[in-house]
């Protein structure tokens, strides 16, 4: 009977401690040249970039070089935060300046990863989805974790 409560309490636990911090933390990366054909050849390039610190704090970086445009850079920075499987975002008024400009308080990404229970041979990759946001550019942005 002792080994079924032991059992039952070992099995809750590692449901509710989903992810580390460890787990989380890292370089995460999409984007590049996109060609778009009509008459003329077209060339664009985008991407986003976001950079979780073990330490707690993020930047993100998104570009974007359209053909006959200028260069076009949107920062923001702040503290990151891990709840179960949720990265919670917060921006303070110091983290805003004339280069880190965007403020993505309650902004709120998904972390995804292979269990490591599961013996599956399909490669996986870790990523990173935002769901919730107030900044339109990264509503529904996946972007997979480069640096494993």
């Amino acid at each position: 009977m002792a080994f079924l409560i032991f059992a039952f309490a070992k099995m809750g636990n590692a449901q509710t401690s989903a992810f580390t911090t460890d787990d989380v933390s890292g370089v995460y990366k999409k984007g590049g040249k996109t060609i778009n054909v009509n008459i003329v050849p077209k060339t664009s390039v985008i991407t986003w970039s976001l950079t979780l610190s073990p330490n707690g704090r993020f930047e993100y970086h998104n570009f974007r070089q359209l053909k006959g445009q200028k260069e076009e850079h949107w920062w923001a920075r702040g503290n990151w935060k891990l709840k179960g499987k949720i990265v919670l975002f917060t921006t303070t008024e110091d983290d805003i300046n004339h280069q880190f400009t965007i403020d993505l308080n309650n902004t709120k990404a998904r972390f995804f990863k292979k269990s490591p229970r599961s013996k599956s041979p399909k490669i996986q990759p870790t990523y990173i989805q935002f769901f919730e946001s107030d900044y339109s550019l990264t509503k529904n942005l996946k972007l997979p974790k480069t640096d494993e």
